[in-house]
């Protein structure tokens, strides 16, 4: 934890990205994130008297689920749930072929260790280089989100993070192939992209099932993923929908018993719409989710919405900002959450952001025991690349 830490410290000095070779084609660039947060208070079905929700020491709030990052009440002010450094080494062997790798070293990684992550590792090829079509092939990260694409890039948003009720699944990335085209509508200012991705990911003891639902080493497995997106902007506003359909398989092992299965090449179906605006000194960030998981023989009815909204103005080099997202499981037993969030970003030097905020998280969980229940939760980050 020191090490990243002394990393994470040292990196606002650098601005530019880094030539590794005297051709310039072979480049590292970077970002980072220096995050601490601390639970102010919190209660769970109506009482705020202290509890244990698995191994977590409540009143607590999960603010990563893919890697587990929660903060608890009684620790103070922790900087070990979502810290992070990471690189991407590009390199271009052509005009039109290139090989880019991103590696991620976070101060919590339950899914790997300590080691750093290969997040991405992937060819890129165009026919031509005036071409509208772009191929790529190796491992991405899962394009279910507006900001998925960097979604631990934390310069590139608003947010200290973006909100928990929207980002995050057990699996959050794959290996396979995508294509991608766009093309100029017109004459007109509008620009549209349209990309397709398919593969699969397995990932063994995945820490999202593991330590947060059933406490058992739990493997989950999405396959045969089929997705497709289609964006357009003209610089003011940004609009984006996207359908993937995968199976999945998630599934518990014991020496005696077997293997359990939770479900099983379950066919399942996962749908989004954003609608953003940066207008003069406004900005607008929307994102509308849903979920299906259904088969009624095997009595299996998993159904999810989530939203955010959120508004925000820029004032010179401060950008206040409230944002108001949800979730909830349409079926019983209900999983629901509503979270009121006010966010301040200060850009106060080149490739560096300074950002407070502040959580009210309400728990409207159904369920038999204590979840994470109600909580507030205060932010500050220091994110930036290079």
């Amino acid at each position: 934890m020191k090490k990243i830490l002394l990393a994470l410290m040292l990196l606002p000095a650098l601005a530019n990205a880094i030539d590794l070779d005297e051709s310039g084609s072979l480049k590292l660039t970077g970002f980072y994130s220096l995050t601490g947060a601390k639970v102010l208070s919190g209660s769970s079905q109506g009482s705020s008297a202290p509890w244990t929700y698995q191994q977590w020491k409540c009143p607590c709030t999960v603010q990563a689920w893919e890697y587990t990052g929660v903060y608890e009440k009684e620790k103070g002010w922790q900087f070990d749930q979502e810290s992070l450094v990471g690189i991407q080494i590009k390199k271009e062997f052509s005009p039109t072929l290139s090989a880019t790798a991103q590696f991620v070293s976070r101060a919590l990684n339950p899914n790997e260790g300590s080691k750093p992550t290969v997040d991405w590792a992937y060819i890129t090829w165009q026919p031509s280089v005036d071409s509208d079509f772009t191929f790529q092939a190796g491992r991405f990260r899962i394009p279910l989100y507006y900001y998925s694409d960097y979604l631990y890039i934390g310069y590139a948003y608003p947010w200290v993070r973006p909100a928990p009720d929207v980002y995050g699944w057990p699996i959050y990335a794959y290996n396979g192939a995508n294509v991608s085209y766009r093309r100029q509508l017109g004459d007109s200012n509008w620009a549209m992209t349209a990309a397709a991705w398919t593969g699969s990911f397995t990932q063994k003891n995945n820490a999202y099932y593991t330590k947060i639902y059933y406490t058992t080493p739990t493997d989950d497995s999405w396959k045969k993923i089929l997705g497709g997106s289609i964006s357009v902007n003209n610089g003011i506003f940004d609009f984006r929908a996207m359908m993937m359909r995968h199976n999945e398989t998630a599934s518990q092992s014991d020496p005696t018993l077997g293997t359990t299965y939770i479900v099983k090449d379950q066919p399942t179906k996962i749908m989004g719409i954003s609608a953003n605006m940066d207008y003069k000194n406004w900005l607008i960030k929307s994102e509308i989710d849903r979920f299906e998981q259904v088969e009624p023989s095997l009595g299996i009815n998993n159904v999810y919405k989530y939203a955010l909204i959120g508004v925000g103005y820029n004032y010179g080099s401060l950008t206040p900002m409230y944002t108001y997202s949800q979730y909830t499981t349409v079926n019983e037993p209900i999983e629901s959450r509503k979270t009121h969030v006010l966010s301040l970003r200060w850009d106060f030097m080149k490739n560096t952001s300074l950002k407070v905020q502040y959580d009210i998280s309400k728990d409207k969980s159904r369920y038999p025991y204590k979840f994470f229940g109600d909580s507030k939760l205060l932010s500050v980050s220091v994110q930036g690349t290079f």
